[in-house]
């Protein structure tokens, strides 16, 4: 071993600290958005709005590795395919914003 003293990490260590914080609140306001939007559209019944809204969410999420959102934003948008299916397109939605605020949270 050598008697060396161990380099000062905590540059880089404050660095990544500020970076991931900056990180989660991009994706909070990102998420926070979407669901808004989401609800707004399921408020106007705007369906076509939704089924738009919702695969965006599912293709960003996944990309960016949130495989839970982006399985319930996909959920959401197979319902809004299905005839006279609007109640399950908005249990599927409130699913979607509870993943969405506990990731958030």
């Amino acid at each position: 071993m050598s008697d060396q003293p161990l380099p000062d990490l905590s540059p880089s260590a404050r660095a990544m600290a500020v970076n991931q914080s900056t990180i989660e609140r991009s994706i909070g306001a990102f998420l926070t958005q979407r669901s808004d939007e989401l609800t707004a559209a399921a408020g106007r019944e705007d369906w076509n709005e939704v089924q738009r809204i919702s695969l965006q969410l599912a293709e960003e999420s996944r990309a960016q590795g949130y495989r839970g959102i982006s399985a319930r934003a996909q959920r959401v948008h197979d319902e809004t395919h299905r005839p006279d299916n609007q109640q399950e397109v908005k249990r599927s939605l409130i699913r979607l914003i509870g993943t969405c605020g506990q990731t958030l949270g």
